[in-house]
């Protein structure tokens, strides 16, 4: 008979202050830019004021891939796909904007087919961040923003009609539709995904809605899964890569994301306790406190021990490359992703498989070193 090893027994004193040891020393006070001097103003700004063409969007392309794109005149459709209640102007008007100066039409999509609420605080410069005590809008993004949300603008129309995701793929049914239910979902999801087959791309739009409409969204998954099965471009921002890393293949129930590398939001850029304390008056503000999960501990579980979490904080701009996965940390970084999407798109097979782009010019293949992997 083999006798279990006793546990080593320590004093509540004892467990006390080497928990309190192992907190403090895991405290990490990164400097972050603020949107007077990082790069991401500027580049609204020059959107705003008409001056970001299709010349320039090459120019940035190459300064941050090294990948010289030859962009056709009327390349084609992407789809952008919006959380209903709460997202964040700049993931969505950047991208938008870099996109569309190559020459796509970009079509919004939301979960019901109804207008998104911005949430209010990403369209105002004096609004300070409190998980990093900075303020986190330029002028130039508040701008950009404003322009959306304006019912009487060409943006603020585009926001005013979105295709509607539920009615285009129809979601998963549950046990109450039945075994009748399984042939007509079939049809229609196929029927669906042949039509979404027109878009190049996709791009997720996160903001606190990300994770209240999207995350559970089951008409989002078949349309992840398609874009990947043809090797389309998948692009997430900051909690929209909520939703691609839950996008799993229905009959191995393995994530897309896999032994992929990923950025998002980080244990650093989360609200915590205190810390998510947001101005609401005569606005859409969707404010639930502390953050409702981690993602930063997501990503490393669904995308395994081959693949991994990558994130540098305090950067101006932080994106990550992975095959046709494109993930973005935070608010002002769909401006690189779209980069790396049109790279991709556009870069005859020039941008490596796996490439990050971790500040305000060229980017790098990642090293082993800087990938964070749980800890086992």
């Amino acid at each position: 008979m083999v006798e279990q090893a006793t546990k080593t027994q320590v004093s509540p004193t004892e467990a006390a202050e080497r928990i309190a040891d192992g907190h403090a020393r895991a405290v990490v006070f990164p400097r972050v830019q603020s949107p007077d001097d990082a790069p991401v103003g500027k580049i609204a700004q020059r959107m705003v004021d008409g001056a970001f063409d299709k010349a320039f969007l090459v120019s940035e392309i190459e300064r941050f891939t090294g990948v010289k794109v030859k962009i056709p005149e009327r390349p084609g459709k992407i789809l952008a796909v919006i959380p209903q209640h709460g997202y964040w102007s700049s993931e969505l008007t950047l991208a938008d904007r870099a996109f569309r100066a190559a020459g796509y039409e970009v079509d919004f999509v939301t979960p019901r087919g109804e207008r998104p609420f911005v949430y209010g605080v990403s369209l105002d410069p004096s609004f300070r961040d409190q998980a990093w005590n900075a303020s986190q809008v330029s002028p130039g993004e508040a701008a950009l923003g404003t322009l959306y949300d304006d019912r009487t603008t060409d943006e603020g129309r585009r926001m005013s009609a979105p295709r509607n995701l539920d009615a285009w793929l129809p979601p998963t049914p549950r046990p109450r539709n039945g075994e009748q239910s399984r042939g007509p979902f079939r049809d229609k999801l196929a029927t669906g995904l042949r039509e979404a087959a027109q878009y190049a791309a996709m791009f997720i739009v996160g903001g606190a809605g990300a994770y209240m409409d999207l995350g559970g969204n089951t008409s989002i998954r078949p349309l992840i899964q398609l874009m990947t099965a043809l090797g389309r471009p998948v692009a997430a921002i900051c909690y929209g890569v909520a939703v691609l890393i839950q996008a799993t293949d229905p009959e191995t129930a393995v994530p897309l994301v896999w032994g992929r590398l990923v950025t998002g939001h980080s244990e650093q850029d989360d609200y915590t306790d205190g810390t998510a304390i947001v101005p609401a008056e005569g606005q859409y503000s969707p404010n639930f406190g502390s953050a409702v999960f981690t993602l930063e501990q997501m990503i490393k579980q669904y995308t395994g021990p081959a693949g991994g979490f990558l994130s540098r904080n305090g950067t101006p701009y932080m994106a990550v490359a992975d095959g046709p996965f494109i993930s973005a940390r935070t608010t002002p970084d769909g401006y690189p992703a779209a980069l790396l999407t049109l790279a991709r798109l556009h870069g005859a097979s020039q941008l490596p498989e796996k490439y990050v782009i971790d500040g305000d010019g060229r980017g790098y293949e990642a090293t082993a070193a800087e990938i964070k992997r749980p800890r086992l």
